[in-house]
């Protein structure tokens, strides 16, 4: 198996595994390509989105969100968000996982994060506990539609 690459999508890697392996989470590789070249030219310009990618032999097998909160507490602290983890099934069990949140780890805090937090079901807890994550709260949701 060649190397695992972690890195920030780039617009070449939407077609290219990145929109299928969000199938896993979401149906996402059905979207329109001009609707997805909008998504990804809004979410580059925001310096507080950031997308990471596992590359495997020039395909996108994996990825996960953070976006940076900036607060009034905490004297302007900014706090980072992982979201959207994703590992294309035929590529779980090789640490993508693990490698891509270490990448998002590092990238908040670089970015002055003084938390990042990430809610997740109980099954993928243990995953999370093993790369330092606490439980903090019990998380809600409300759905707007």
């Amino acid at each position: 198996m060649n190397e695992i690459k972690i890195r920030e999508l780039k617009k070449e890697d939407l077609w290219n595994g990145f929109l299928t392996s969000l199938d896993s989470l979401r149906q996402a590789s059905n979207i329109k390509k001009e609707t997805a070249l909008k998504i990804f030219d809004k979410i580059n310009q925001n310096p507080d989105h950031i997308i990471a990618v596992a590359e495997l032999d020039g395909k996108i097998v994996g990825s996960a969100t953070l976006l940076l909160e900036s607060k009034f507490i905490h004297d302007g602290g900014v706090v980072g968000h992982i979201e959207d983890v994703v590992v294309n099934k035929s590529h779980q069990g090789q640490k993508i996982g693990e490698k891509i949140i270490k990448f998002l780890l590092e990238q908040a805090e670089n970015k002055g994060c003084y938390k990042t937090i990430l809610d997740c079901v109980d099954d993928v807890k243990p995953f999370y506990e093993k790369l330092g994550f606490k439980q903090n709260a019990k998380a809600l949701r409300f759905d707007h539609t």
